[in-house]
């Protein structure tokens, strides 16, 4: 703490260069400074007419289409449709994090714990409202280097003689049923701030650019989507198995670690009541299916053995906790339907199947890659318009989310970032 009270480092903050709400925002760092890798966005929050709050899973981290981090033209890294993607690594943390700190930070409404009186598993503290005024809606903080890689990769960015010329720009979501708890009312983007701490002091200016690593690799996050067919719009008798084989082309020459899997409905009216109001996570969570079976063949062979995964949607989060680490989670949240679950779970039935995803490593220079996805359909009825509607046979995007290999090198005449 001593190199903050004696002026060796020093807090900015900073406003965007350039801001249009609801599209993006600039800014543009300062040369001859040295900053800390640990920027962090202020301020990330929407104002709006209606008493919602921000999206339960990812808060004001929904917010973020598109973030990169560059020096002049050249993209030093960057994430693209990284909204849910922030969603996935809020259940990453521990149940007791979300609940006492990350709904303060982000607004979100992760961490249940047993209530006295109902013996639920409730969220004890409510989530802060959204207003139309700008002072009194709540915000949050977003960590970048949770958003971008290259920042836990790199202690320091030398923008005096590394990167002359750094910018930060940000794409904000624009489907309000992502952004907000509630598809009927606009929201408006607040004007966000970047947080940074410089580097005062010459001598350690000097140090630290004498200690400047030649080489940084890091995994950056790369995303694809592949689509899978609608089978609820007709009756559907007597179950059946769909299957959805595609090539991804969006990972070809590069060294892919970890892949997760978020399927979302389509048609995004289905994430919402009625059209209205979101179901718990809405479009920001992975929807659950019946009878599902994943695989992923790399340059020619299967990552699974035999057909894939096992159907058991418990075996299929532990494949996921095997690969991304503990996962805070709670009863039926990976299931299609269960009974019982209301007496067990707070608003249990709009929280069944909401958080239902698939990871695995590939660990591998991918040259082709083919994902599969098998599901079987549930029984609907052309009569009954509440059977017609079945979840469970709706078309889906699945969001692709790669660890991708990237490599940076320095020496005396600059720098070269490529894939590595």
């Amino acid at each position: 703490m001593s190199v903050y009270s004696n002026g060796k480092i020093k807090s900015v903050i900073i406003d965007p260069t350039n801001y249009r709400a609801n599209h993006r925002a600039e800014w543009k760092l300062d040369g001859a400074r040295i900053y800390k890798s640990d920027l962090k966005l202020g301020n990330v929050g929407v104002t709006s007419a209606t008493a919602s709050g921000n999206n339960k899973l990812a808060g004001v981290g929904s917010l973020l289409k598109r973030v990169a981090l560059l020096d002049g033209k050249t993209e030093l890294d960057s994430v693209t449709d990284f909204n849910r993607y922030y969603g996935f690594q809020q259940l990453l943390d521990k149940n007791d994090k979300n609940e006492s700190l990350n709904r303060y930070l982000i607004n979100n409404n992760q961490g249940l714990a047993t209530g006295e009186i109902s013996k639920k598993l409730v969220n004890l503290k409510p989530q802060k409202q959204l207003t139309n005024v700008t002072t009194t809606t709540p915000e949050g903080i977003i960590d970048l280097r949770d958003v971008l890689p290259l920042l836990h990769s790199l202690d320091f960015l030398d923008a005096d003689k590394t990167f002359q010329n750094l910018r930060l720009q940000v794409e904000f979501e624009t489907d309000d049923r992502i952004k907000t708890n509630d598809s009927t009312t606009a929201s408006t983007t607040l004007e966000p701030v970047l947080f940074a701490d410089v580097i005062e002091d010459p001598q350690l200016v000097a140090g630290m650019q004498k200690a400047m690593p030649p080489v940084v690799n890091w995994f950056t996050i790369e995303h694809d989507v592949l689509s899978v067919a609608d089978l609820g719009g007709n009756p559907v008798v007597v179950a059946s198995t769909q299957t959805t084989s595609k090539k991804v082309r969006g990972f070809d020459n590069k060294t892919v670690n970890r892949l997760l899997a978020i399927k979302t409905f389509s048609n995004k009216a289905l994430a919402t009541a009625d059209g209205t109001a979101v179901e718990d996570v809405g479009d920001m969570g992975s929807i659950a299916g019946y009878d599902e079976v994943f695989n992923v063949r790399v340059n020619g062979k299967n990552i699974l053995t035999r057909n894939g995964n096992d159907k058991a949607p418990n075996a299929r989060m532990a494949m996921v906790a095997d690969t991304y680490g503990d996962f805070a989670s709670y009863f039926g949240s990976n299931l299609i339907n269960i009974a019982g679950l209301a007496d067990r779970v707070d608003d249990g039935v709009k929280r069944c199947g909401r958080l239902d995803y698939f990871g695995l490593v590939i660990n591998d220079v991918v040259k082709d890659l083919q994902f599969s996805y098998d599901r079987t359909s549930l029984a609907t009825d052309g009569a009954n318009d509440s059977k017609k509607r079945v979840k469970g046979n709706r078309g889906l995007d699945i969001h692709l989310h790669a660890e991708v290999a990237r490599v940076m090198t320095i020496n005396a005449n600059g720098y070269n970032v490529a894939y590595a």
